[in-house]
C-alpha cells in the first residue's frame, strides 16, 4: 500500500475540486538551471546515462522539491526514450540536441516498427518511477509523461530537431496512409508506455504535443489530435484507489482548445500566447487549465515576477480547475532564487481566489 498523499491539491485542481491555494509546478523543473542538477548530470557522464540510471533519475526528480514548495514532482526522463526503444538509436550531441542514427526514411522502415514492451526496453523508466514514489513517501503526487504521437514521429522522420519540418510534412502530404500507419504504431507505444508508468506509480500523466502547433487546423485534427485522443481513450484512469488525471498540452495550440477538450483529457496545458480568461470562456467547465506564464518573466526582478503571477491568477479568476505553470519549460539560465519568488507568489497570491471554497 502506497503512502497517503500529504499534499494532493495538484490532483484536486486537475479534477476541478476545491483547493486552498492554486497548485504550481514547472515544466522542466528538474533541469540545467539548478546547480545540483548540473553536478548530478556530470556524475552520470551523459544525458542518456542520467535518464537510464533510476537512482540518478530519482535524485534529480527530487532536487527541485528540496528547494521549492512545489505541488507535484515530474518524472525525470525524455520524450524520445520511446523511439529510442523502437530501435532508432538516440544520441545527444552538445550544442546540437537529439539525433537518431536510424531515422524513418522508407515505407519498409515503418513496416518494421513495433511498439516496445515498456517493462523491458523501457524498464529503467519504470524502475525510476517506482523508486521516486518510494522516496517521495506521499509528499506530493508524481507526474508521468510522454511525447504525443505526432511529436515523436516528427523527430523519428526528421532524424532530430527541425526548423521547417520538411521531411515529416513531406511524408504526411505525399504518403498520408504511410503516415497514419506510423502514427498508429507510435500511439500504441505511447499508450502502453503511459499505462506502465501509471502501474508503476505515476499519479497523473501528461502528453507533450510540442510540434502540433506547426500543423494546419485540418492536419492538426487528422495527424495530431486524433492520435492523442486514441492514447487518452486507452489509458488507465483509476489506480491505487484514485483517479489518474490526464493533461494534454499542444504548444501553439490555442486555436484548437474546444477540440482538445473533447479528447477525454482532464486538463489542457496553455502556452503564454492565450489569456487564461479567454481559454476558460471557451472550454467552460469541461476541463481544468494548466499554465501559463511566459518563462522569460523569470529573467525579471522579483517585483515583476510577482506582478506577472498576479496577472495570470486574475486572468483565470475565482473557482476551481487551475494549475499554475509556465507556458513552456523553464530556461537553463534562470536564477534559481527567482524561482523561489515565483513559487511562493503563486501560493500567497492565490489564496483569496479560493477563500471559503475548501
Amino acid at each position: 500500500m502506497s503512502a497517503p498523499l500529504k499534499n494532493d491539491r495538484f490532483l484536486r485542481a486537475l479534477l476541478r475540486q476545491p483547493v486552498d491555494e492554486t497548485p504550481v509546478w514547472m515544466m522542466r523543473q528538474a533541469g540545467r538551471y539548478l546547480p545540483e542538477y548540473r553536478a548530478t548530470r556530470q556524475r552520470a557522464g551523459s544525458f542518456m546515462d542520467l535518464c537510464r540510471n533510476p537512482e540518478l533519475a530519482c535524485e534529480v526528480t527530487l532536487q527541485p522539491l528540496d528547494r521549492y514548495a512545489l505541488d507535484a514532482a515530474i518524472l525525470f526522463s525524455d520524450i524520445l526514450t520511446v523511439p529510442d526503444a523502437m530501435g532508432l538509436g538516440l544520441s545527444f550531441t552538445q550544442g546540437e540536441g537529439p539525433r537518431f542514427d536510424r531515422p524513418i526514411t522508407t515505407l519498409r522502415d515503418i513496416e518494421a516498427l513495433a511498439a516496445p514492451d515498456p517493462e523491458v526496453e523501457l524498464g529503467y523508466v519504470m524502475d525510476a518511477v517506482r523508486l521516486i514514489r518510494r522516496q517521495l513517501d506521499g509528499r506530493v503526487p508524481l507526474i508521468g509523461f510522454s511525447g504525443s504521437p505526432w511529436t515523436l514521429v516528427t523527430y523519428m522522420v526528421e532524424g532530430g530537431g527541425s526548423k521547417d519540418f520538411g521531411k515529416v510534412k513531406g511524408l504526411m502530404f505525399d504518403q498520408p496512409k504511410a503516415m497514419h500507419r506510423l502514427l498508429t504504431v507510435v500511439a500504441t507505444a505511447v499508450r502502453d508506455y503511459l499505462n506502465a508508468q501509471i502501474r508503476a506509480g505515476a499519479q497523473a500523466v501528461m502528453l507533450f504535443d510540442t510540434w502540433g502547433g506547426v500543423l494546419t487546423p485540418t492536419d492538426y485534427r487528422d495527424f495530431s489530435l486524433r492520435y492523442m485522443h486514441e492514447v487518452v481513450s486507452g489509458l488507465i484512469r483509476e489506480h491505487d484507489g484514485r483517479t489518474v488525471p490526464v493533461i494534454l498540452y499542444t504548444k501553439g495550440g490555442g486555436a484548437w482548445l474546444e477540440a482538445q477538450a473533447t479528447t477525454g483529457a482532464d486538463a489542457l496545458g496553455i502556452d503564454w500566447t492565450l489569456d487564461l480568461s479567454e481559454a476558460r470562456a471557451r472550454v467552460g467547465d469541461k476541463v481544468a487549465l494548466q499554465g501559463n506564464m511566459d518563462p522569460c518573466v523569470l529573467y525579471a526582478s522579483d517585483d515583476r515576477v510577482r506582478l506577472e503571477v498576479a496577472k495570470v491568477l486574475e486572468s483565470f479568476g475565482h473557482g476551481e480547475g487551475h494549475v499554475f505553470n509556465l507556458g513552456h519549460g523553464i530556461h537553463q539560465h534562470i536564477d534559481p532564487d527567482r524561482v523561489s519568488t515565483f513559487i511562493d507568489s503563486v501560493h500567497e497570491l492565490s489564496r483569496p481566489y479560493h477563500a471559503g471554497r475548501t
